[in-house]
């Protein structure tokens, strides 16, 4: 089922944010579901925890290194320094950024990084800002399930056509970026030959991805 999750390193505000959420996410009549997450030391393990979750949109709050994380540790680095990691893998992803913090300048210098950057109080407190922002929220979830069907769908056709020999330079140009972009092994294709060796392999690999994303859309 697709979720949203919350990055945020204090477990009541977070709790909060979480229940106001869920109480829109009803209202509007959205499958989605909500679960809150304190900040990883090691931010590599947040591409696998989007992945493992079946994330469609992360929520961070921008004051991640005041409170201790799990180990009792804060950890050493700031939303809007989070969101310029993420986005070195996670292009398209829909990020928000949700803080009692939203005026600061360093936060205001990567506001293009976000989706969105509201105030904290604005979405807790005041119905009206609510009402606007939450169906928005959704639908850049939902956005983001829709482009990713439809990736998945191009790649098939691409692979199955470069496996038939139908090779030129643009569809393997766009193939890979999307290998980028869907986090899919990079497989050469100057060899046929090696392509083909792996060709089962890659569509069953493709396969679990497509089904993966068929079954949260169908969730949402």
């Amino acid at each position: 089922m697709p979720q949203i999750a919350i990055i945020d390193d204090n477990v009541d505000l977070s709790g909060t944010l979480k229940k106001t959420i869920l109480h829109y996410l009803k209202k509007f009549g959205s499958d989605f579901t909500v679960i809150t997450q304190q900040p990883f030391h090691d931010i590599g393990l947040y591409f696998d925890y989007v992945k493992d979750n079946e994330i469609c949109l992360l929520i961070l709050d921008e004051r991640l290194n005041d409170k201790p994380s799990l180990d009792g540790v804060p950890v050493d680095y700031l939303g809007n320094q989070l969101v310029l990691e993420l986005r070195k893998q996670l292009k398209d992803f829909p990020i928000i950024m949700i803080t009692t913090f939203a005026d600061e300048d360093e936060l205001l210098e990567k506001e293009s990084e976000f989706e969105y950057m509201l105030k904290r109080d604005d979405i807790t407190d005041d119905e009206n800002v609510a009402n606007l922002y939450i169906p928005r929220i959704i639908r850049a979830g939902q956005r983001y399930l829709d482009s990713n069907n439809k990736e998945l769908t191009e790649y098939n056709e691409l692979t199955k056509k470069i496996a038939a020999g139908e090779i030129s330079k643009e569809s393997i140009d766009r193939l890979e970026a999307l290998q980028v972009k869907l986090e899919l092994p990079i497989i050469g294709y100057d060899d046929r030959a090696t392509w083909l060796d792996q060709y089962e392999t890659h569509l069953n690999e493709l396969e679990k991805l497509k089904l993966k994303v068929e079954r949260m859309l169908k969730d949402s």
